[in-house]
């Protein structure tokens, strides 16, 4: 589609049905984890009265898989950024041929699709280093 002489790639229906699907899911994980998370910190609580260590450990266990688990988000959304911002150099296209997208987008060629196909590389890299470097501290601070 062309609009006002500029190329529009249209709105994917189905991807605006996944990415509401993809939110709710999420929102239904957060709530469970909050509940989850009131009743073990009450329970880690009673087993500090009896047991600090197992305890301490049971919380750098917890804290463990709660860092690589919420890393996997942004290092999966930098990868995805990466390949998009790569497709983007090579046809000189943003967003590039192919690309399925929310509402109508209208596609920038040229410097500036360069332009926005670097911020995505930038962006994509802070997003995969801090979704590396978080859990790595996190073990870290917890030792063991």
């Amino acid at each position: 589609m062309e609009r006002s002489g500029r190329k529009v790639i249209r709105a994917d229906p189905t991807l605006r049905i996944l990415t509401v699907v993809g939110v709710v899911l999420v929102l239904v994980g957060g709530i469970i984890a909050v509940g989850y998370t009131e009743s073990f910190v009450r329970e880690v609580r009673e087993l500090a009265r009896e047991s600090p260590g197992q305890a301490a450990e049971r919380v750098r266990a917890v804290l463990r898989a709660l860092t690589v688990g919420v890393a996997v988000i942004p290092v999966a959304v930098g990868a995805y950024l990466t390949r998009v911002a790569v497709l983007a150099l090579r046809s000189g296209e943003f967003p590039p041929p192919g690309t399925r997208v929310l509402r109508d987008t209208t596609v920038t060629t040229g410097p500036a699709s360069r332009r926005w196909a670097v911020l995505g590389l930038v962006v994509a890299g802070l997003l995969v280093t801090g979704g590396i470097a978080v859990p790595v501290g996190v073990w870290q601070l917890v030792g063991r």
